[in-house]
């Protein structure tokens, strides 16, 4: 369990870019050297096994160049079981950087790579570096966004977890000025080596733009297919500040 969580930390912490909830990352970068982003997020997790946590992640973005962003990432975790003591504390840090590789017109091609520290407290974090490929392909159509994801995530070298692979299918809209909504389908093959079934969700969101400094986001996440080791649903806020 312990470690299932952690993971849910990268896939959550990596995506909360610029359109936090989402889990698909975005081609979006914050354009010249020296410019900053701050990203307080929060996400609650019920699982089917019973238990519960929530993860509350404060993320560091920099611009490097018009198309390289480099970000790291502290998550805060606590964790809740109906049969024995809750847990609570630092989960691992991570450090990941962004590049797009193409821009034309209305189309992008990017990656992104994670690296996830073992600088967790004991029995919350994985207890070994783990790693994660991001590839990103985004269109768009008018008001509209089509983004498609493909990751791979080294997680073989913890134990009972193998490494996951799957893919997100994600399209948002600008109804508004200061209102975008949105929604994806995940699709991967599990991280718990003992898990058969496939992890497939599905999360919509929605992010209000005050100004184009500030993102304020709400989101709900459902699992699809229903096992011990997933989480059943997920409430998801965050906020965001561009210097």
């Amino acid at each position: 369990m312990l470690k299932r969580a952690s993971a849910g930390i990268l896939m959550l912490s990596g995506i909360a870019y610029a359109f936090y909830p989402f889990n698909a990352e975005d081609t979006n970068t914050l354009g010249s050297f020296g410019r900053l982003q701050i990203e307080t997020n929060y996400a609650y997790f019920k699982n089917y096994d019973g238990s519960s946590h929530q993860d509350y992640i404060l993320q560091l973005t920099m611009g490097i160049t018009p198309k390289v962003d480099l970000a790291v990432v502290f998550p805060y975790s606590a964790f809740r079981y109906p049969d024995r003591e809750d847990l609570k504390g630092l989960n691992d840090a991570s450090i990941f950087i962004k590049h797009i590789l193409l821009e034309q017109k209305d189309l992008k091609l990017g990656y992104k790579i994670t690296a996830v520290l073992d600088t967790g407290k004991k029995g919350i974090g994985y207890g070994k570096p783990v790693y994660n490929a991001n590839v990103m392909l985004e269109k768009d159509i008018g008001d509209s966004t089509l983004n498609f994801n493909a990751f791979y995530t080294k997680a073989a070298q913890v134990e009972e977890l193998r490494d996951i692979y799957g893919f997100y299918l994600h399209a948002y809209t600008n109804l508004y000025k200061y209102l975008t909504l949105g929604g994806e389908l995940k699709y991967s093959i599990p991280e718990e080596r003992d898990t058969k079934k496939k992890d497939i969700h599905i999360l919509i969101g929605a992010v209000f733009h005050p100004n184009d400094r500030i993102d304020i986001s709400l989101g709900l996440h459902k699992s699809l297919n229903r096992d011990k080791s997933f989480s059943n649903y997920g409430l998801l806020a965050g906020l965001l500040m561009r210097f």
